[in-house]
């Protein structure tokens, strides 16, 4: 799958369908970190693991390029989910990124309980069934018993937030800015202890319809709170209730926010942060 991957990017580069490839290189004593690959011979140093999202830091890349500036982006299936929701948004520009899309393993595929470990466009390696997250022990356990009872749970594993930031900053869908999780309306800051359970309220339900369940904010939180599984469930409602999947479809919006524009409630003013729902709300 690397030699793939390289010889694409390769290809991408010498025909200059974009101007540089973002992908992980393995640099000075054996670091790992973003590099954005200009030339060909560049590429030697490119490698694939560890799982990395790109979505966000494309976005940054694109916002500070010249208009006509292309990007390749390396990505797996959850990358290119987080970036078909960035442009649905207007945070990027469709025409200007190209990606290279890379297959999980079933092994990160379980880690992560990813149902798609594989983009719609799959350049190299091989697309793995996925896992069903429901089947799993640490979901069915928060998800039984009645709303009380689940809502006690979670008040529990919500007691270890800190309140760093660390899942807001991770998330590929997290640009709202500012960022009203930093506003003391709703969550004041450096109380101690923190507001847990509105902070991570306040974004999980607004985050519903958005997250492309990549794990990012579980992977940074450095007290372990399983956010995650906060939000697979919302997925699924959404899944069930309105046959919408964040990140599957570039042209469908969200099923209840473009609701809320095109429907909204008798002598209530539509909120500012529409303005990024589509190309007739856009900024």
């Amino acid at each position: 799958m690397l030699e793939k991957t390289k010889s694409l990017a390769r290809m991408i580069l010498e025909e200059k369908q974009a101007g540089g490839v973002l992908g992980l290189r393995r640099g000075e004593w054996d670091v790992i970190q973003p590099h954005l690959f200009r030339t060909p011979e560049e590429l030697d140093g490119l490698v694939l693991e560890p799982k990395w999202l790109f979505a966000k830091l494309s976005m940054k890349i694109l916002r500070t390029s010249p208009g006509n500036f292309r990007l390749a982006v390396i990505c797996r299936g959850c990358d290119e989910r987080a970036i078909c929701e960035l442009v649905k948004r207007n945070q990027m520009e469709r025409e200007r990124v190209l990606t290279i899309g890379i297959a999980c393993s079933d092994e990160q595929a379980a880690a992560c309980l990813c149902t798609r470990p594989y983009p719609s466009k799959l350049d190299a390696g091989e697309a793995g069934t996925g896992v069903d997250p429901f089947d799993d022990g640490r979901v069915r356990e928060l998800l039984a018993g009645d709303d009380g009872e689940r809502m006690k749970k979670w008040a529990r594993l919500l007691m270890r937030c800190i309140k760093c930031y660390g899942c807001r900053n991770a998330c590929p869908i997290c640009v709202c800015e500012p960022c009203k999780l930093e506003d003391d309306v709703w969550v004041r800051k450096g109380t101690i202890p923190t507001e847990m359970m509105t902070f991570h309220l306040i974004r999980s339900f607004h985050l519903s319809d958005t997250c492309v369940a990549c794990g990012a904010c579980q992977e940074a939180c450095p007290v372990d709170i399983p956010l995650l599984l906060l939000q697979i469930s919302m997925r699924k409602a959404l899944q069930e209730r309105f046959e919408y999947e964040a990140g599957l479809d570039q042209e469908k919006k969200s099923p209840i926010l473009r609701n809320f524009i095109d429907e909204p409630e008798k002598d209530r003013d539509v909120p500012a942060w529409v303005n990024s729902l589509g190309d007739e709300h856009g900024p």
